[in-house]
């Protein structure tokens, strides 16, 4: 996990305001520097800018999209590199932040622990075997599904899949702003406690109003997507929550990255499946 030190931004607990729009702003540019590599100015920060940071986590998956839409635009350049480059695009602009937290999942998980002892694992800095094999089949099956895609764009089946593609960054962390929020927390005085103690409907509204853009955004590409990627995600969802209250007693910041992760390639296998099955 990503330790505080490291982020552009100065954290202080101080409960002044300085303005709506400018709060705003500033929550924004802390969710750009939590989530992102993305550089951003350094001031100093309130605990409740800094606790609604978490609403604007789908301007992260809006710039991952605008930036793989725009390479969707390259001509001529052989399957395997573009899907490199697609693949790429998430993790320069992310560094990889929501990956740690896969990882740490996966060792968890793959323990077989109790709660408590989940939780210790994930907390651990270092990497477990289990996390790595997490991660070597995460990539696989990421890679494959993206090659179909970006096969069937460039043999004119799937004119829309790329694009299709860039609206899942949106829409998965959306509800994973949503999730974070909304379900019980297995450690109160964890990390992703403290980024949604504050949280209020205004937060919650906010997520809901960029999923449904994003869900809008898929249904004006392509209906038949925007569908298997709404139950697919959904379908997930569920999973995600029964597995969190089961595994860990609750969803943690570790967690929520596992979330982004896998639900970005349930969103991926949905629209290769459409393009090789619905589209041939």
């Amino acid at each position: 996990m990503r330790s505080f030190e490291t982020w552009q931004i100065r954290y202080t607990s101080t409960r002044k305001g300085n303005g709506g729009s400018m709060s705003i702003i500033k929550s924004i540019a802390i969710a750009f520097s939590m989530y992102s590599r993305i550089p951003m100015p350094t001031f100093q920060w309130e605990d409740r800018e800094y606790r609604h940071a978490i609403s604007f986590l789908p301007l992260i998956g809006a710039v991952v999209a605008l930036i793989v839409a725009a390479a969707g635009l390259l001509e001529g350049l052989p399957v395997f590199v573009m899907t490199a480059i697609l693949a790429l695009i998430p993790l320069v602009i992310t560094g990889g932040f929501h990956l740690d937290g896969f990882m740490d999942v996966m060792d968890a998980k793959s323990s077989f622990s109790d709660k408590e002892k989940s939780l210790e694992i994930m907390k651990d800095p270092h990497i477990g075997a289990f996390a790595v094999i997490g991660l070597l089949k995460l990539s696989l099956v990421w890679l494959g599904a993206l090659y179909l895609v970006v096969h069937n764009w460039n043999a004119g089946r799937q004119d829309y899949g790329i694009y299709c593609y860039a609206a899942a960054f949106i829409a998965v962390r959306a509800l994973c702003g949503l999730w974070s929020i909304l379900l019980p927390k297995a450690k109160p005085d964890g990390m992703l406690a403290r980024e949604t103690g504050q949280a209020d409907t205004a937060d919650i509204m906010i997520l809901l109003t960029q999923y449904t853009f994003a869900e809008a955004l898929w249904a004006f590409i392509d209906v038949i997507s925007c569908i298997g990627c709404g139950v697919a995600l959904f379908a997930f969802s569920t999973y995600y929550w029964f597995m969190c209250k089961k595994r860990f007693g609750g969803v943690t910041g570790d967690t929520a990255g596992y979330f982004v992760v896998v639900a970005e390639v349930v969103a991926l296998v949905v629209l290769a499946v459409v393009g090789v099955v619905v589209r041939y």
